[in-house]
Formats: C-alpha cells, sequence, structure tokens
C-alpha cells in the first residue's frame, strides 16, 4: 500500500478529536469560503454546525471550500464549505447527507460501477466513486473522481468493516463522525492509491456489478479517485498552505491561503525554502532525541496535531490518547531527505491537553502544542506503520509557515515531486 494513502488513513483518524473526546463545544466558522485567483482562502475552526455543537467539537481542523458541478454543467453546482484540506491523502471525497446534486457514477471497462472503502485505525468510510466538475478559487477541474461518503445506493460489503466485527461496523459515514463536510486530498501525488491497486485486488476498490453486489477489484489509475490540483489547466504541480502562528494555549479560529501552484505565479514561489523529496514508500525521515532515525515520517494538515512515541512525556487521563506534560514542553526534532539527507531543526511545544480543554471558556479551533502517542497508528503488522518509528508532522506544523507541497511528476525550478518544501 502507498504510503500517502496511509496518510490519509491516519489524517481521517484524527477529523474532530483524535485521540479522545473534549468537554468543549462552540460555534463553527464560515468554511474558507473566500477565493480570488489561485488562492483560496482556509480557515481552522470547530467544524461544521453539527461537529462544533457536538461533544467532541473538531480541533486543529483545516477546512475550505469546494464547488462541484455535474460534469459539463454551469447550473447543477453545489458549493460545499467545511471540506477539511489533507496533505495525506490524494482526492475530493463527500459527505453524502450534504450532497444536494446527482453526480453520474464512475463505471469501469466492464460497465460496473466503482466504490471505494478507505479504512483507518478506527473505522472506514465506503462510497461510490462518482464524477464532478471541481472549482476551487479560480481553478477547475474536470471530470474528477469523486467518492461521495455514506452514499447508500450501493450496499457495504462484508470486507468493509472497522474495528469491530461485521459489514459497515465503525463507519464514518456521516458528517458528525467524519467531522467535516467532505475532504480535499492534496498530497503529492495523483490518485489516492496509485500502483498498488492495479496489481491486485484489494480491500480498498470495488466493482458493484449490482447495487447489492460489490467485489474487491483492482483498479487501473485514471479510475482511482484523484488529485484535482493535478488536472487544473494551469497552477497544477502542487499547492501552498500558509497559515499564521498560533498560541498553545489555542484561539477560536484562524485563516490562512491555500495557494495552487508553486513557482507558477508571482505569489507561489519557493523562495528560500529547503525541499525535502520523499522516498519510493512516500516518506520522509525525522531524527527525535537519542532515537535512531525515524523512517516513517510525514507531513499531513489531516492530523490534528504531532504523533510520535515517547514515553517520557506523561499522558492525558481524560483525552486518552494525547500527551499532558505538567507544563508546555519545548522539543526539537530534525526533517530529513531521505534521498540526499539534507536536514532541518524544526522547534516545537507539546502542551497539557486535558489543561487546554478543560479550562477553555469557548471552543478551541486551533492550538499549536497539541501532541499524541503515534502507538495507535499499529505495531508493523498487517501493512500498518510501526508506531514507535513514526512521526507525523500534523496541522500544528504548519502553523506560522509556509509548507509547498509539489505533485510526482510535476516539474519545479527546485525540481520534480513528489516533495514537501518549508
Amino acid at each position: 500500500m502507498r504510503a500517502n494513502l496511509f496518510a490519509a488513513l491516519i489524517g481521517m483518524l484524527c477529523v474532530a478529536g483524535c485521540g479522545g473526546g473534549s468537554d468543549i463545544a462552540g460555534g463553527g466558522g464560515g468554511g474558507g469560503g473566500g477565493s480570488t485567483g489561485n488562492v483560496q482562502s482556509i480557515i481552522v475552526d470547530s467544524g461544521p454546525s453539527v461537529v462544533a455543537n457536538s461533544p467532541t467539537p473538531a480541533i486543529n481542523t483545516a477546512y475550505t471550500t469546494v464547488t462541484i458541478c455535474a460534469p459539463g454543467s454551469t447550473s447543477v453546482c453545489q458549493t460545499i464549505d467545511h471540506i477539511q484540506v489533507d496533505t495525506g491523502s490524494a482526492g475530493l471525497r463527500i459527505l453524502s447527507e450534504v450532497l444536494t446534486i446527482s453526480l453520474p457514477v464512475q463505471n469501469d471497462t466492464a460497465g460496473n460501477v466503482i466504490a471505494e472503502c478507505v479504512p483507518f485505525v478506527d473505522g472506514s468510510s465506503w462510497g461510490p466513486i462518482r464524477q464532478a466538475d471541481v472549482k476551487i478559487a479560480g481553478e477547475t477541474a474536470l471530470n474528477q473522481e469523486v467518492q461521495v461518503i455514506g452514499d447508500t445506493s450501493y450496499t457495504v460489503p462484508n470486507t468493509c468493516t472497522g474495528t469491530t466485527s461485521g459489514a459497515g461496523a465503525g463507519l464514518e459515514d456521516t458528517v458528525a463522525k467524519f467531522g467535516a463536510n467532505g475532504i480535499l486530498g492534496v498530497a503529492p501525488y495523483v490518485s489516492d492509491c496509485g500502483s498498488a491497486c492495479t496489481v491486485q485486488s484489494n480491500s480498498t476498490y470495488y466493482t458493484c456489478a449490482t447495487a447489492t453486489t460489490c467485489a474487491q477489484s483492482a483498479m487501473a489509475e485514471n479510475l482511482q479517485v484523484s488529485n484535482p490540483v493535478a488536472a487544473f489547466t494551469t497552477d497544477n504541480n502542487g499547492v501552498i498552505i500558509q497559515l499564521p502562528a498560533v498560541p498553545t494555549s489555542g484561539s477560536a479560529s484562524v485563516t490562512g491561503s491555500l495557494i495552487f501552484g508553486v513557482g507558477t505565479q508571482s505569489n507561489n514561489g519557493l523562495g528560500s525554502a529547503t525541499v525535502f523529496n520523499l522516498d519510493s514508500n512516500g516518506f520522509l525521515a525525522t531524527g527525535y532525541k537519542l532515537a535512531s532515525t525515524l523512517h516513517y515520517a510525514f507531513i499531513d494538515s489531516g492530523s490534528n496535531g504531532y504523533y510520535f512515541h515517547d514515553p517520557s512525556i506523561a499522558p492525558c487521563t481524560t483525552n486518552t490518547g494525547f500527551y499532558c506534560p505538567p507544563s508546555d514542553q519545548a522539543l526539537q526534532a530534525n526533517i530529513i531527505n531521505p534521498v540526499n539527507n539534507a536536514s532541518k531543526m524544526v522547534s516545537f511545544t507539546v502542551t497539557n491537553a486535558d489543561s487546554l480543554f478543560k479550562n477553555a471558556k469557548t471552543a478551541i479551533g486551533a492550538t499549536s502544542g497539541l501532541a499524541g502517542d503515534s502507538h495507535s497508528f499499529g505495531d508493523g503488522t498487517n501493512g500498518s506503520i510501526p508506531g514507535d518509528q513514526a512521526f507525523d508532522w500534523g496541522l500544528p506544523f504548519h502553523y506560522g509557515k509556509s509548507v509547498f507541497v509539489v505533485i510526482e511528476g510535476k516539474t519545479t525550478a527546485s525540481g520534480t515531486g513528489p516533495f514537501f518544501a518549508f
């Protein structure tokens, strides 16, 4: 399984309270609606209203607004806010309950409907692949493969399960469970699974001969859920995420920008950013404390915190899965380019998640200090990443800087993707 798909799974796990709930409640923002040219507004807040007003509102989840249209139509369109921006997955996924327009299904060469079961740590997302024109800011991607999560038109197969047994068990198929109205995957890949899903049947893609008979299937890359950025006419080689600095004590919301293209216009040059190529499995490396180099490192705006294993940091008792040091703990880690060993030291702070949530007078949508234990990722068996060898640079890593994402096969003045830069 290609690493960028795994990063998507971790990102989806961490949309609205990864690692345990909090006792915060509050309202959501506008979902990142403003746009101009190649710049789209993004917002980090407590999520769409059903999430923001729940016992576990979203935290450190970046949202934007996307317009989708029936292919070729300028009237059968819908604009949807609170779409999560995720550098750890590729492609657009929409929750069925918020979709109000009809989109045609995607068929394979035999005429069967294509569907997908995206597995992650505490559940799965099931739904058919449909076709849509995708519009963001002044950019348009035509005839894109989009997954509609929670679409009941096609029965969930027995092999699509979460952490509990039975068909459909553990499905995160509603806005309340998913923490967003959808997810926009802008990882440095063109498709969400790539060649890993083309050579054999797998638990990711399915073909449905009827509405009730869906079977695991290999899937050609051109039929997989696709990164719409790669299909833009211009500004199609990647994206930049820009967010302001955020205190560890948190803010109700912050706004930033999703900029399309890298080195294609005057507002998206790489400048002095350091390039970090990915290895053949899609990973970076990270050096942390005295541990051996962690080779399963990745930058993922879809994760709501830093996730790494450090038994010296006290775990939380209420918000289990997060760290709760008695006072803010200043740390450093070295991000390493696995191709040429170039490196850059990153300083970050881990705060007490239990105190953060308990002491909040209003909803905290953004905080730079949220961190948790990566042991939940797995032990390295059954294709999982060993948590004690992983380092997830989640959304807090993006605060106060520009993070560049360049797509595989796309060129820039600083080289060809896939790579990250900051």
